[in-house]
């Protein structure tokens, strides 16, 4: 009990220090026009004008634009901001703010290198938004949806997961020959990949379900270390305690809840069955599937009859992803073109298939329940 109410002060403590200094920074930020550099992450035609979404690492915003636009989507571009009427609360989550002087910059030379080896535009989107955390198109985002598959292009704790193994695989030799066999490899290859990892997340811009992702790998590795259960449900509670004080703004995301759903699923499935491989590999991506079901259906409603094979599409994902990383690195990643097309046509026809707010928090409330049931995984003395 005592470390819980050490940890709320602490984290109460940091919240508020972290809020003051952003509130410095917004006040800053409103004297007086800016002109910045970010990224378009979402660009829609509406009447005579385009609506843009803009981000960096500090802000996200909505501006318009009435000229005639190309597809600029994942470019990043110079422009002006006029932000004398922008709330403290809105520099934290999502504001709207009239722009000036746009200038489109080149694309960047990792967006270059994967656009060369496809010819199809959306193929290429697609990449980019696997390997560089790029935005998907809205027709793709669609037939993702209807398939089933929208968490596989969302990077999240899988991705990080893979690209952990891979990393894993390559420097194991290289440790192995150069190190002394009393040192702990785990423990120095586990502190290398983390540090890596924090930089690819600074590259792709810090997004909510890859933030979560982190400090989950981070404190997962830490229980690890002092052999703790890393299924339990207080890992989780701490990772989302620690991302809200951290970016307190993730309260208002919905990937980073869509998220932490995933995790707490997860974590409920191997607090009823035994962990090993034929569950892990097998009987969890549909677990998951029948499970976020209801949550995924009251967000979105896209549903056809391919999306019943999106479990055994999740399996055989793992080897399509480390292939594909192969193959783009040496310049042939578009062999699989055609067979990834006419997978995506699959999700052309959907029917609509929603769940109401009443069985939604009701299922939530369940889960909840289900997971209380083990009182040995919550309780923060073990």
């Amino acid at each position: 009990m005592r470390l819980i109410y050490l940890l709320l002060f602490s984290g109460i403590l940091f919240l508020g220090l972290n809020l003051g200094i952003k509130y410095i920074e917004y006040k800053s930020f409103i004297k007086k026009p800016q002109f910045l550099t970010l990224k378009v992450v979402s660009q829609y035609k509406k009447k005579n004008h385009f609506v843009l979404k803009l981000k960096n690492n500090k802000i996200e915003f909505y501006t318009i634009s009435y000229d005639d636009l190309k597809d600029i989507l994942n470019r990043e571009v110079e422009v002006g901001i006029i932000t004398k009427d922008i709330s403290f609360w809105g520099y934290l989550t999502k504001f709207y703010a009239p722009t000036f002087k746009m200038g489109l910059l080149e694309k960047s030379l990792l967006q270059t290198f994967i656009q060369n080896q496809h010819k199809d535009k959306t193929i290429s989107n697609l990449f980019q938004a696997l390997f560089l955390g790029d935005k998907l198109y809205y027709d793709t985002i669609q037939k993702l949806s209807t398939l089933g598959i929208s968490h596989l292009l969302a990077l999240s704790g899988f991705h990080l997961a893979i690209i952990s193994g891979i990393l894993y695989l390559i420097f194991t030799p290289i440790y192995n020959f150069f190190m002394p066999p009393y040192r702990n490899r785990n423990i120095d290859l586990g502190i290398l990949i983390i540090i890596i990892l924090f930089g690819y997340l600074y590259f792709v811009g810090f997004p909510p379900s890859l933030v979560r992702s982190f400090l989950m790998e981070v404190i997962a590795f830490l229980f690890g270390i002092y052999l703790r259960d890393i299924f339990s449900f207080k890992l989780l509670f701490l990772v989302v305690f620690i991302s809200l004080i951290i970016f307190p703004s993730f309260i208002v995301s919905l990937g980073f809840f869509l998220s932490v759903v995933g995790v707490f699923l997860i974590f409920l499935f191997f607090n009823y069955f035994k962990v090993n491989f034929i569950n892990g590999f097998l009987f969890l991506p549909i677990y998951l599937y029948v499970m976020m079901f209801p949550i995924s259906h009251y967000f979105f409603g896209n549903f056809n009859f391919y999306q019943l094979l999106s479990p055994f599409v999740t399996i055989i994902f793992g080897v399509f992803y480390s292939l594909e990383f192969i193959l783009h690195i040496f310049h042939i990643g578009y062999l699989f073109d055609g067979v990834i097309h006419s997978y995506l046509e699959l999700g052309s026809n959907f029917e609509e298939i929603k769940i109401n707010k009443t069985i939604f928090y009701g299922y939530l409330v369940l889960l909840i329940y289900l997971s209380l049931k083990d009182k040995k995984n919550l309780s923060f003395n073990n």
